[in-house]
């Protein structure tokens, strides 16, 4: 990810050198939605099994920055810009709890039922898009997801868990733009999210749990301003 983000740089930075209309814009953007995730924790010896299903409201608040191909006189393409966004604070996802069934654990000892938790936090959440005109005030965008996850697991003490995922996934939306004269600019966009799962085995001694979080999908509604330079 981070070698795409320096890439759309440099190219800002090329077009910057030979165009006085560079065509970039940057702006902040504020946004809110929910999110909606299920997860499964499952031992190897199939005796037990927990699963919880999630749904959650939250509010973030970043920047971005877009380059347009108006320079290629291509039909259609010219209309396209492409863009970087990123998140710029952390995002608390708040903790859920399971209780663990008894199951069998190394060699054929019972391990006794116990109460787990998980605290998630997102402290990465950056996306590469493009957006395509359909009109001087309305355009689509799509684009491609990358989240940073860092949990907190508490459960029995020869059971765990890695502390830090990264996951990807998908968006697109749909949006209406205004823009002035003096190159101020103002957007309204809805967003719809879907974000991969992952799988992670524990690196406990008692019976092999695996954990599983399912797909994450969710929209949001987002408002922006900015500068066209």
């Amino acid at each position: 990810m981070k070698k795409i983000i320096i890439a759309i740089l440099m190219t800002f930075g090329i077009f910057s050198m030979v165009s006085a209309d560079i065509g970039v814009k940057v702006g902040v953007s504020g946004q809110v939605g929910s999110m909606e995730a299920s997860g499964t924790e499952t031992s190897s010896d199939g005796t037990s099994e927990t699963s919880s299903k999630r749904e959650a409201l939250f509010g973030t608040a970043g920047f971005f920055i877009e380059k347009d191909l108006k320079f290629l006189p291509i039909p259609l393409i010219n209309r396209i810009s492409i863009g970087y966004d990123n998140i710029v604070h952390d995002l608390d996802l708040g903790t859920a709890s399971n209780v663990r069934k008894a199951s069998l654990g190394a060699g054929g000892a019972a391990v006794a039922a116990g109460e787990n938790t998980l605290n998630a936090k997102v402290d990465g959440f950056e996306t590469v898009y493009a957006t395509f005109n359909i009109t001087d005030w309305l355009y689509v965008k799509a684009g491609t997801v990358n989240v940073d996850v860092k949990t907190k697991f508490v459960g029995t003490a020869t059971s765990t868990y890695a502390t830090t995922h990264s996951l990807d996934g998908n968006m697109t939306g749909i949006g209406i733009a205004k823009q002035s004269d003096n190159g101020m600019f103002f957007r309204l966009e809805y967003n719809d999210y879907n974000i991969d799962g992952k799988s992670v085995a524990n690196t406990g001694t008692d019976s092999k749990f695996t954990a599983r979080l399912n797909d994450v999908s969710g929209s949001t509604g987002r408002i922006s301003i900015g500068k066209a330079f």
